[in-house]
């Protein structure tokens, strides 16, 4: 009895500190889908981006079945950092499409919100609730897209504080060509001047990377004609010609 006991015990205490993530799994298109983790159904209605909370596995395997007719998808998923085990984190991953290949993508690996104890909602926070989900999924269906809105008025550019914190974001985002998607939408949705543009490119190893922001920038920024001192902030005299060109066919418009 006292071995069953123990036993017990041991099997509780494992599971409690068993690594527990979640995991969000979406589709570029937008295509609608039922979610499987470990061949346990996630979700009762189809949707394009679906989360799947207390995860204890490191590998799932996941299945995605389409109510558009598309074939179901089946794949694999890490959740690991750099091969070892975390806890209490959030991964994203998306099923991207080109030349007739489905592959899943890993987005990005964050601290997941730890929920305290639940409080009873009003059907209007309910509501509202509902409505900002919604438009976090957007966001990052838009993100993933680069669907980023058009250039406008930019009369007063952006604290230092929060430009800070978003460059901050930015280096903890360790893939370079999501990181180039933060970087736009940051740009797309705040006013700045060349002097922020260049510590937002400064957050890139690359210079190529460098100069991709550099130039979808340009008619986001509010100071057009210093634009020479972002040329000058780039390393390699290739990609700082190339600027260079850009920015002078671009004044002669």
């Amino acid at each position: 009895m006292l071995k069953q006991y123990f036993a017990l015990l041991l099997t509780l205490t494992f599971t409690s500190i068993k690594a527990q993530n979640n995991l969000i799994i979406l589709t570029e298109k937008g295509s609608k889908f039922f979610l499987s983790v470990n061949e346990q159904a996630v979700n009762d209605s189809a949707q394009s981006q679906v989360k799947k909370a207390k995860v204890f596995d490191d590998t799932c395997s996941v299945k995605l079945v389409f109510t558009d007719g598309s074939p179901e998808f089946k794949g694999t998923v890490f959740l690991t950092e750099a091969g070892k085990t975390v806890n209490n984190r959030e991964f994203t991953y998306s099923l991207s499409e080109g030349k007739g290949k489905r592959e899943l993508k890993f987005i990005s690996m964050n601290l997941a919100r730890v929920d305290t104890i639940s409080k009873p909602q009003s059907p209007e926070k309910k509501i509202e609730a509902i409505f900002t989900e919604k438009e976090k999924k957007q966001i990052e269906l838009d993100k993933l897209a680069e669907k980023y809105p058009p250039p406008g008025n930019c009369p007063v550019v952006i604290s230092d504080s929060l430009l800070q914190a978003n460059l901050k974001l930015l280096k903890d985002n360790h893939i370079d060509m999501n990181r180039q998607k933060d970087a736009k939408w940051f740009i797309s949705h705040n006013c700045i001047d060349t002097k922020q543009l260049i510590k937002v490119m400064e957050t890139f190893d690359r210079d190529d990377s460098r100069v991709k922001i550099a130039k979808f920038s340009f008619d986001y920024i509010q100071d057009h004609r210093n634009f020479m001192e972002v040329v000058d902030a780039v390393k390699f005299s290739t990609e700082k010609e190339e600027l260079k060109k850009f920015f002078d066919k671009r004044i002669e418009k």
